[in-house]
């Protein structure tokens, strides 16, 4: 019976999965015997490419967890002979599997919050073998989530920086045939809460278009139906339905472009815009030049507090990212924009 198995719990959005690469590829190289498996979401499935790793099987489970999810993971721990388990996605029901085994170590993210919020509570903590602590409750500068999952593996005595290794079907990067282009990510949910339509999307496309020869944007694939005509003013190709609308812009928009493509999108670009979230994430890991429009909405001090350890938690430390926060004022926003953009010259 092989005892040198693990598996990583790690099911959900594809930008909570950048901050897990850290600490993932330390449980998968320090020792290239052991064999790992890791738990994605459907949301993150299209990004598995992110763990080629040799000794590594992914399998996946719903974002919210179903009962038939459930007994899958309770069928595997119990064949799986399993030497330990880093609870990487703290979804509550995963604290309540070191109670039931008992042989294996099971390793923690933990959260604390305003309120004496714990998750998990005081008592199923004890059962874990080692634990982090996202302190969510302070408001002082603190690590970053990617930086305590890192000190959730420091047992292994192994502690390497990840670096992707990509398929072979992702290294080409003539996919596209445009060069020299701003890549921006339309989040309409943001663009509503700002205030923002059509016409401030095309001053801020428009406002590219001084730095970069071409601007190439995605938008939230729930904007999918919406009769938005933007064929009119740009081109439009959709990867779904293989179809082109081209014009005489240097404008493109990428509709339908998932995995493996997106993330070529992202890593070719000059530069990546885009609201704080997944896009951004994916841009950190090779170190692309980002400007990051943290959005913030404060109308109390329980506001301030979210926002700034949002900001400690997920912010990318390398020199190529900035970030401003959008104002309403569309115009106010571009000027603060300018001093990044001005760094793609």
């Amino acid at each position: 019976m092989n005892k040198k198995k693990i598996i990583i719990f790690k099911n959900d959005a594809v930008g909570d999965l950048v901050q897990s690469l850290d600490a993932i590829n330390n449980i998968a190289n320090h020792d290239k015997n052991t064999k790992i498996t890791i738990y994605l979401s459907e949301r993150s499935k299209n990004f598995k490419f992110l763990l080629n790793f040799k000794n590594t099987e992914i399998k996946i489970l719903n974002y919210d967890l179903k009962l038939i999810d459930k007994i899958k993971i309770l069928i595997e721990l119990i064949k799986g002979s399993f030497k330990s388990a880093y609870i990487l996605s703290p979804k509550t029901f995963y604290y309540y599997l070191p109670i039931l085994f008992r042989k294996i170590k099971f390793y923690g993210l933990c959260i604390n919050n305003v309120n004496n919020y714990k998750r998990p509570l005081s008592f199923l903590r004890k059962y874990l073998y080692f634990l982090v602590i996202n302190e969510r409750d302070k408001i002082n500068k603190r690590e970053s989530t990617s930086e305590l999952q890192v000190e959730l593996t420091k047992d292994l005595n192994f502690k390497q920086k990840y670096k992707i290794n990509l398929p072979s079907e992702i290294q080409n990067n003539n996919d596209f045939k445009i060069v020299n282009y701003i890549y921006f990510h339309l989040k309409f949910s943001n663009f509503k809460k700002l205030g923002w339509g059509l016409s401030e999307l095309d001053l801020i496309l428009n406002e590219f278009l001084k730095y970069k020869q071409n601007v190439i944007f995605t938008k939230d694939i729930e904007l999918s139906n919406q009769n938005h005509n933007y064929e009119k003013n740009y081109n439009v190709i959709d990867f779904f339905n293989n179809t082109k609308k081209i014009n005489k812009s240097r404008i493109y928009l990428y509709d339908n472009i998932k995995g493996i493509k997106l993330y070529k999108l992202i890593r070719n670009a000059d530069k990546v815009v885009g609201f704080h979230g997944m896009m951004t994430n994916l841009a950190s890991i090779e170190k692309r030049p980002v400007l990051d429009l943290f959005y913030c909405d404060i109308k109390s001090r329980e506001d301030f507090r979210r926002y700034k350890n949002a900001l400690y938690e997920f912010k990318p430390k390398y020199k190529g990212y900035d970030f401003i926060v959008p104002n309403k004022n569309i115009n106010k926003t571009i000027s603060k924009m300018k001093f990044s953009l001005k760094k793609t010259l």
